[in-house]
């Protein structure tokens, strides 16, 4: 065996017998600290009385994407301004899923059990009674499209209805993420839109060829058939309903009462996408085959511009922000954005857009569903830790507080290859007087396993309570892990057993001996409290 093996060996056995008297005579406790930006932070621990801050800024808002997993096959997005999130509809996961600002997974709604009162070949203005149904097989629910309730003065303000091509159906969500009812509608529904104006939802029935129009309080069945009925667009100011068929790609305008107004023509597209400007007051349309999106005059129904976009464009929203239009192009991976002079005046790249697209009101934020890596992607500012600390650590320090600590020793692990090259401890006297002692890391570190590690043992010796301060800085996206050996001074323990009565004392030890001694009926000798 070579010296240096052998020395590598006595070492180890030496760090084990260490570690083995250190946990038999102290307490341990860990705290993991994770920085999630690109940039070094500084970092303070403890310090409870001046609620030293455990960085700063905590949060901070950067522009960025992030992408989340949903159920199986997103489709249509649409965003809430009631609960701020997004919803988009999982067409094979029978499902919702719930995304919010942050690009975080908030819940997944299931379609498939509750009460159903779906059907096909019901006629537009009929209702079922509530059934308890479970749907078993994947797909047999089938949500496709989303609308929300956008009427402050609505009594299901915020409640999204969702179409389900399948089993035939409107399901209507609550704020909460329950089901509230169930509505039965024509043969395949394929789109659904909300109409602010008459309070009432719409869907286009593609095999049916009917448009169901859905009220809070009833059922209208008014409307005209519209054969190979598939998609919908209203104009949110005069409540008008452009329809699209696949049948001959004619494209009709009809009133609240379901007569005619005009006709924007026929169109030659798989997929078509209408969008109101609410400043321009014109309706956008777009056409995917031939990568373009028309302006039409709500009045005449006829085109003031036709624009050139990007490839293959299958959705468009409206920013509330800078009053743009978003194109999104499925082809390229890119938004045009129109301005309402409409102009195209940039086009920007994306990312993971397959078919929804839908834009925060509340936010400039942007949400987009693809369903070929079943994910939902929120681009924006967004507002983000800069920091965090494993959530018990705030109890500890409220108990080191009251309870100081004595450091037997300290054992860092960090991520990375990048080290914690000092730690400096302030303590700091009722006075406002400052001692500092910085204790340096680089001749601290131990490999283990070929982890990132350091023993340190200068913290001999060194108190926790709310007078001292950690502070150290921290490398980018990298996490670090405290193991602080310590015994703890329990402070009821230096009281004098003769403790005053005083109200609000927490820590004393009880009432005095002497106490005992006095009968009930007479109050204690002055001179023992």
């Amino acid at each position: 065996m070579s010296r240096a093996t052998y020395t590598w060996l006595d070492k180890q056995a030496s760090l084990k017998r260490f570690y083995a008297q250190l946990q038999k005579e102290n307490d341990v406790v860990q705290v993991t600290v994770t920085n999630h930006t690109k940039d070094i932070r500084k970092v303070c621990l403890w310090g409870a009385i001046a609620c030293t801050p455990l960085t700063d800024p905590m949060f901070i808002n950067e522009e960025g994407t992030k992408s989340v997993v949903v159920d199986k096959q997103p489709q249509e997005l649409v965003y809430n301004l009631v609960t701020d999130l997004f919803y988009v509809v999982n067409q094979l996961g029978d499902s919702v899923s719930v995304v919010n600002p942050s690009g975080e997974l908030v819940t997944t709604i299931d379609l498939s059990q509750g009460t159903s009162q779906a059907g096909s070949g019901y006629g537009v203005g009929e209702r079922r009674a509530s059934n308890s149904t479970i749907f078993s097989v994947p797909g047999s629910v089938s949500p496709v499209a989303l609308a929300v309730n956008t009427s402050t003065n609505s009594v299901e303000y915020g409640v999204v209805a969702i179409a389900c091509s399948v089993s035939n159906e409107v399901v209507f969500i609550n704020q909460d993420f329950t089901i509230l009812r169930r509505e039965s509608v024509g043969n395949r529904p394929v789109d659904i839109v909300y109409n602010p104006v008459d309070q009432c939802y719409y869907t286009a029935n593609l095999v049916s060829g009917t448009i169901s129009k859905i009220c809070i309080n009833r059922r209208v069945n008014n409307l005209p058939l519209v054969p190979g009925a598939r998609t919908l667009g209203v104009d949110t100011d005069s409540g008008d309903l452009y329809i699209h068929n696949i049948v001959d790609g004619a494209i009709n305008v009809y009133d609240l009462q379901g007569n005619q107004k005009g006709s924007v023509g026929s169109v030659v597209a798989d997929i078509v996408s209408f969008q109101f400007h609410p400043v321009t007051k014109n309706m956008y349309m777009v056409l995917n085959n031939s990568n373009s999106v028309s302006v039409l005059d709500t009045v005449r129904f006829g085109a003031i511009t036709k624009l050139s976009v990007g490839k293959d464009p299958v959705a468009i929203a409206y920013n509330p922000h800078n009053g743009l239009m978003y194109v999104g192009n499925r082809g390229d991976q890119t938004f045009c954005r129109i301005s309402p002079k409409h102009q195209i005046i940039d086009t920007i790249k994306t990312e993971s857009f397959g078919l929804g697209l839908a834009i925060s009101s509340k936010e400039e934020i942007i949400g987009v569903s693809n369903s070929a890596d079943d994910t939902v992607s929120i681009s924006g500012l967004q507002s983000g830790p800069t920091v965090t600390v494993n959530e018990e650590y705030y109890e500890d320090r409220e108990d080191f507080q009251h309870n100081p600590a004595m450091v037997g020793h300290v054992k860092l692990v960090a991520s990375g290859e990048d080290r914690i090259n000092a730690l400096q401890i302030t303590e700091k006297s009722v006075t406002g007087t400052e001692i500092c002692k910085t204790i340096s890391l680089s001749n601290s570190q131990s490999p283990q396993n070929f982890a990132n590690v350091s023993e340190v043992f200068d913290f001999d010796g060194n108190l926790i309570d709310g007078h001292v301060t950690w502070c150290f800085k921290i490398n980018p996206l990298q996490q670090v892990s405290f193991l602080i050996y310590y015994n703890q001074i329990e402070m009821y323990n230096m009281l004098p057993e003769k403790s005053r009565i005083s109200t609000g004392v927490q820590m004393s030890k009880g009432i005095p001996v002497s106490w005992l001694d006095n009968p009930k009926d007479e109050s204690p000798n002055v001179t023992t409290y």
